[in-house]
């Protein structure tokens, strides 16, 4: 799975962990933090740049990756899921605009990775 890194990674985790202060400040540092992310079920999507599945502790990604191509001045992070936290991930070239608009539905409303014309 090594050829895996760099590609765009959806990745499904706990509602709980996401909601955490300190993640969530994060995961919607331009979009209102102190508001509670919601959904239909116990789950969150996160959108990145799959970097590193190899660290026992969990899985890094790269956020910001698309919204850093557009414009130069937002900066990349690289956040750390615990192993524990993440339910799945689904890896892929790019997310189609009807992946984006049903993430939206269940509560996902913030681009912390790569939006819908990610490469």
């Amino acid at each position: 799975m090594n050829k895996q890194k760099g590609k765009s990674v959806a990745v499904v985790v706990n509602l709980h962990w996401a909601n955490l202060r300190g993640v969530r400040i994060f995961l919607r540092q331009n979009q209102n933090p102190d508001q509670e992310i919601r959904g239909e079920d116990d789950s969150h999507v996160i959108f990145g740049k799959l970097l590193d599945y190899e660290d026992p502790r969990g899985l890094w990604i790269e956020l910001n990756s698309h919204k850093h191509q557009q414009d130069p001045t937002v900066q990349r992070q690289t956040l750390l899921i615990p192993w524990s936290e993440v339910l799945t991930l689904v890896l892929a070239e790019k997310f189609s605009p009807e992946v984006w608009n049903e993430a939206k539905k269940i509560g996902f409303t913030s681009e912390a990775g790569s939006g819908p014309s990610q490469e």
